[in-house]
């Protein structure tokens, strides 16, 4: 449900937060840290934005689109000095004007709805496809546990999804916050998957040349060696 025009806290962050995902952070400013507090013990929301400058104590936030979050969970793992907490992004929102700069910056939001677009559903299985073959490729190519990731039918919270765990600039993450609609941030993300299967693939081959040329002869090899000497 869209929220009508009003004043929020805002978190200004190095990362961009989608609906329907969870953003682990450490807060090591301690304005942003009793905030962060207040908000876990009054149940109260606040919007996450993005700061591309790298850290959260700058007084002015570059971008204006971000993602209305609540917390999800606190980790208190630093004592007096540092933060732990698991963001839970419920809304994309607008930052209308900003009201305040200190301890910690608020602004008057307003939510604001994504689109599905159109052949966003084919978009959707597509990408559902490609991104099974991409964790494929990472198995294969680095010899790792990967999970597996179903994407959900939606094509909104599929989009969301492979935004956020897609391993991207944040300025690309941002944009895809951005976009109009999902069958635009899909379409995207097609073409990033793609290119990256390319690059797996390619990756693949070579290191599967490179063992071919070292393979290690056989142990009888070397026994026939040392006997006729």
């Amino acid at each position: 449900m869209p929220v009508e025009p009003c004043e929020m806290p805002l978190l200004p962050m190095p990362a961009v937060l989608f609906p329907g995902t969870f953003l682990p952070v450490q807060i090591c400013e301690r304005s942003h840290r009793e905030l962060v507090r207040e908000c876990a013990e009054q149940n109260r929301s606040l919007g996450i934005v993005l700061n591309a400058g790298g850290g959260m104590g700058y007084p002015t936030v570059p971008y204006v689109t971000g993602c209305i979050a609540s917390v999800a969970l606190l980790l208190e793992d630093g004592g007096n000095e540092t933060l732990g907490a698991v963001l839970f992004g419920e809304q994309r929102m607008r930052i209308v004007s900003f009201t305040q700069q200190e301890p910690y910056v608020t602004g008057r939001v307003e939510s604001f709805a994504d689109y599905s677009g159109a052949n966003a559903e084919r978009r959707t299985k597509q990408a559902s496809n490609l991104f099974q073959h991409y964790l494929d490729l990472i198995r294969q190519r680095y010899h790792a546990q990967v999970v597996n990731v179903p994407l959900p039918d939606d094509p909104i919270m599929a989009s969301y999804l492979l935004a956020a765990v897609l391993y991207l600039p944040l300025e690309t993450k941002q944009r895809w916050l951005e976009s109009a609609s999902a069958a635009l941030r899909l379409q995207e993300e097609l073409a990033y998957l793609d290119q990256e299967c390319d690059r797996l693939k390619t990756l693949l081959t070579l290191s599967q040349q490179v063992q071919r040329q070292y393979v290690t002869p056989d142990s009888r090899f070397f026994v026939s060696l040392v006997s006729s000497n």
